[in-house]
């Protein structure tokens, strides 16, 4: 049976649920037992009153739980129903219950999948044939008048029938597309918190190293003007350029936040270790002594991973750059195996200015770890000596994305 997340078991074994379904089995029991027969009527025997009860009162049972197991139940129901007709078929027996069937159906149509639910409406012609034609076998019904009464009977079982099977599909169908925008709904949800974690993720890493960088150089601008102009003038110049270029990334970032048509793994304008030589040079000039060391044989990456690594090592450099200043020492390993492994270690004994304070967005490590996890890495950040060490391993290409609709 295929459920319908919307009315999901524990809410329909709640005992509030359970109540409600008492009362409305009750309500379909009852009229089934004074329509269809006469219990009460002269001349009905305590036999007959028995026969009736040890019917409707497994109708009613069956009715109470429809929600829990509507197939069972529907199935409880049907037996009872045809059970009746043919004792009545075979005996002074009166009794063609159907509203009970009714409400079965339509349980089965609104919880069951389609299979189940045809095969639930198809039986339901056993009933009805055997309520329409237990009159004429009874002779209750004169043959003049036998083809108006089956034309009436049938007039009046199969619309009822058809509207409560229908009803229970279009229900059924209502709540699957609920469900549906539901999923939808949550779905475009997370896809709009993941481009905002990816967007801060981007702004920080634009941004933060060239600020960084910027603000070391001004403070060695500002101890050395006045004893070396040239220096000044070239630092200024680096300051420009750094500018320019951190102007150049946000303008990129923009452009594609302003175009729907363009998605955030957009690869223009993007880095990856090749353009490292540019990042060892901005924080050499910031007064940062470092080397990079590579080990290995290159290997082809793809650009998604490309661009995580040179992001680890951009972002192990600019907090070089802001908590142990100019003049430390820093060095950058990479080493190529079956996994990409980066290491940056610095040993902390640069000059900490005062300009280095408020540098730090506390968000630097937080979205390089969920990078790096995004592609089933592993990174490590911790004190190492007198300074820091951060190292990363990374696959040699990005894990295969889950199908559509799989959970992850």
């Amino acid at each position: 049976m295929t459920e319908v997340a919307t009315d999901g078991v524990r809410r329909r074994g709640s005992p509030t649920v359970t109540a409600a379904d008492a009362a409305l089995a009750l309500a379909v029991t009852v009229p089934d037992v004074f329509f269809y027969a006469a219990p009460l009527a002269t001349g009905t025997n305590v036999r007959d009153q028995l026969l009736l009860a040890a019917f409707a009162v497994p109708e009613a049972v069956a009715l109470t739980f429809r929600r829990r197991w509507p197939e069972a139940v529907f199935a409880v129901v049907w037996a009872a129903a045809v059970g009746a007709a043919l004792l009545s078929l075979n005996s002074g027996f009166a009794f063609t219950p159907f509203f009970g069937v009714l409400l079965a159906l339509y349980t089965a149509a609104r919880l069951s999948g389609r299979p189940a639910s045809v095969a639930a409406l198809v039986l339901t012609a056993l009933p009805i044939a055997l309520a329409i034609w237990y009159p004429v076998a009874d002779g209750a019904v004169p043959p003049s008048r036998r083809t108006s009464y089956l034309v009436s009977g049938i007039a009046y079982f199969l619309p009822i029938t058809a509207v409560a099977w229908g009803a229970g599909r279009r229900v059924r169908a209502a709540a699957l597309a609920a469900e549906r925008d539901q999923r939808e709904l949550a779905r475009a949800r997370q896809a709009v918190l993941g481009e905002r974690v990816q967007i801060a993720r981007e702004l920080h890493d634009i941004v933060a190293n060239a600020v960084a960088v910027i603000v070391m150089q001004a403070d060695t601008a500002r101890c050395t003007a006045p004893a070396d102009a040239d220096r000044l003038a070239g630092t200024l110049r680096d300051i420009e350029e750094l500018g320019r270029n951190a102007m150049a990334e946000l303008r990129r970032m923009l452009r594609l936040l302003r175009t729907a048509d363009v998605p955030m793994t957009d690869g223009t304008g993007r880095h990856g270790l090749a353009d490292l030589g540019p990042l060892l040079e901005d924080a050499r000039r910031a007064g940062i002594l470092i080397d990079l060391e590579v080990r290995g044989t290159p290997a082809h990456l793809d650009d998604s991973v490309d661009l995580t690594a040179y992001r680890l090592v951009q972002e192990a450099v600019t907090n070089i750059i802001k908590h142990s200043g100019a003049g430390s020492h820093a060095s950058v390993r990479i080493s190529w195996s079956e996994v990409l492994t980066l290491d940056v270690v610095d040993d902390g004994a640069g000059r900490r200015p005062e300009a280095r304070r408020g540098l730090s967005t506390g968000h630097g490590l937080l979205g390089l770890a969920e990078r790096i996890a995004l592609f089933g890495g592993e990174l490590t950040a911790s004190p190492y000596r007198s300074g820091f060490r951060v190292t990363a391993t990374l696959p040699l290409s990005p894990p295969p994305s889950p199908p559509p609709g799989t959970a992850g």
